[in-house]
């Protein structure tokens, strides 16, 4: 690898040396000339490693790519193998752009072929500075990994929500949000099912407890906070980690009870009985996949491979596959007299093996439509990245892809949410973000540097001064949303002003004839001027 990086190498152990070589390898305009240098095949065979988020399962890699000889130190000494690799893949080996290890994809270790980190990095870096570049390395992904996930967007921008604003909770409540923050964070999400109207069984609920579940906040005097270093390794995790440590989150709750969030069914006198919710849970996860494979359908496979999720009938054929074959899934003691599971609709106790698919049934179609659903919950359509994946427009609005969730949750500390697009968020930069980054330690200086270096380009000339000027000075100038009064002449205006009301509701006068009142005061004024005795004409 030295003689191939033509790096100067001289080091007492193979540590040392491998220290060495990495320092010279990730100097970013020699990584950039080493890329460049590659063949065509092997150069697309990188792209679509980075286009991945890094890595690929070793038996996807080899076939699209080649796989790497097996050799022991002797042949390769004879072959050099370095010298004239058999394929994409080994061009990549031998020039240490790519490794080998063991991972845990869909649940299972599975060998996996990837680039490091601390490369990775600069290489997904290059690839957004051109277009082309991108493009390209889209090309060689497969169709599905284009499809964004809702669930990570959405749990995303919750936590951008909680590190910026003050949320309240109850405590011992943290994953119950008071009803302003819900309010307010609702536009933002791209689901926000149950939110608004507090929801205990909707997916907004279930986001929250998620958050909570996974340590990643804590109450201060009630207030949510983050925790974060759990919160930054999730974020700079490769996607299907980023999902799989929620989808695990939930599948190993013992909090989460699964039946008493399906609508319809109330739990009563649970201090005299219990379920099990993480064994029903994991017994219907389970059992998913068994039927998956005994129907032979690729289409009923398990959501969290992020493949379709089955319509009504299928739900239905899958109850029905339960209840035929593994009825006592969730009451390995096979007694149905137990349970205290009320119909709220009509206050009848289900009680009896009779009351099944009432009880059991409707816990398996909750966890297939909900939980596995949410969680697993992927655009209707393929969303391919906009053009440009960062962007900063001269007016201070950053556009930033959904697929960049770390540069997202940095974005939302230094800029105000103002869009949540079907391929973007946008934000803008503005006095009171700027105010609220200085609060973190963040200074202008520091602002411009994580802008420029994560769109790979300078900020444009006005914005940059802008920036400086106002760590120098603060805000200088502000725009608002006024409401204009306008009488016919200024005696008329005089009058009016001699109404307490009036004077009160008055921002500024900039005419004889004219005042600014604030929006959210017109009706005041109105009502006033009328009981003085004139009408208002509203444009």
């Amino acid at each position: 690898m030295a003689d191939l990086w033509d790096a100067p190498v001289e080091a007492t152990s193979a540590r040392d040396a491998a220290h060495s070589l990495a320092l010279h390898m990730l100097q970013r305009e020699r990584l950039a000339a080493a890329r460049e240098s590659l063949p065509p095949d092997a150069r697309s065979a990188l792209d679509a490693l980075v286009a991945a988020r890094g890595r690929m399962p070793a038996a996807a890699f080899e076939r699209r790519f080649g796989s790497i000889r097996p050799m022991g130190p002797g042949r390769l000494e004879r072959e050099r193998p370095w010298r004239s690799p058999a394929n994409a893949a080994e061009h990549l080996w031998y020039r240490g752009f790519i490794f080998r290890a063991f991972d845990r994809l869909s649940g299972a270790p599975t060998e996996v072929v990837f680039v490091p980190g601390d490369m990775l990095a600069l290489l997904g870096a290059e690839s957004r500075a051109s277009h082309e570049e991108f493009a390209a390395a889209q090309a060689q992904s497969s169709p599905s990994d284009l499809r964004q996930s809702k669930c990570l967007d959405d749990v995303v921008t919750l936590l951008c929500f909680i590190r910026n604003h003050a949320v309240r909770a109850k405590a011992g409540d943290v994953d119950v949000w008071d009803a302003a923050s819900r309010r307010a964070v609702a536009p933002m999400l791209r689901d926000a099912g149950g939110a608004i109207e507090n929801d205990a069984n909707g997916r907004f609920a279930f986001l929250t407890h998620l958050i909570a579940r996974l340590g990643w906040t804590r109450l201060e005097q009630h207030r949510l906070r983050l925790v974060p270093q759990p919160v930054a390794r999730w974020l700079q995790s490769p996607p299907d980690v980023q999902r799989d440590a929620l989808f695990d989150a939930w599948l190993n709750d013992p909090e989460w009870n699964d039946l008493a969030h399906v609508d319809g069914l109330a739990l009563e006198m649970t201090h005299a009985w219990s379920n099990d919710p993480v064994r029903a849970r994991k017994a219907i996860v389970g059992l998913w996949e068994k039927w998956r494979l005994e129907v032979g359908d690729s289409t009923r496979a398990l959501p969290t491979s992020h493949s379709p999720l089955p319509n009504q009938p299928l739900i239905s054929d899958f109850i029905a596959y339960v209840h035929r074959h593994y009825p006592d899934f969730a009451r390995p003691d096979g007694r149905y007299d137990t349970w205290h599971v009320r119909d709220v609709r009509t206050g009848e106790f289900l009680h009896g093996f009779e009351n099944w698919e009432r009880v059991e049934g409707a816990l398996i179609r909750y966890i297939v439509e909900k939980p596995l659903r949410w969680l697993s919950d992927l655009d209707d359509e393929d969303t391919a990245p906009p053009a440009t994946p960062f962007r900063v427009t001269d007016d201070g609005r950053i556009v930033v892809a959904r697929h960049l969730r770390y540069e997202r949750f940095q974005v939302a500390r230094v800029a105000d949410w103002v869009e949540t697009r079907a391929d973007a968020y946008a934000y803008q930069l503005s006095p009171r973000s700027l105010d609220r980054a200085r609060e973190q330690g963040i200074r202008a200086g520091r602002v411009i540097e994580f802008l420029e270096d994560t769109g790979g380009q300078a900020l444009p000339d006005g914005l940059k001064r802008a920036l400086l000027r106002w760590e120098e000075r603060g805000a200088e100038a502000r725009l608002e949303a006024m409401m204009i009064l306008r009488t016919q002449d200024g005696a008329t205006m005089d009058a009016l002003l001699r109404l307490p009301q009036m004077r009160r509701l008055m921002v500024e006068r900039f005419a004889p004839n004219c005042i600014a009142i604030r929006r959210q005061d017109a009706d005041a004024a109105r009502a006033a001027i009328i009981e003085s005795g004139l009408l208002v004409d509203v444009a």
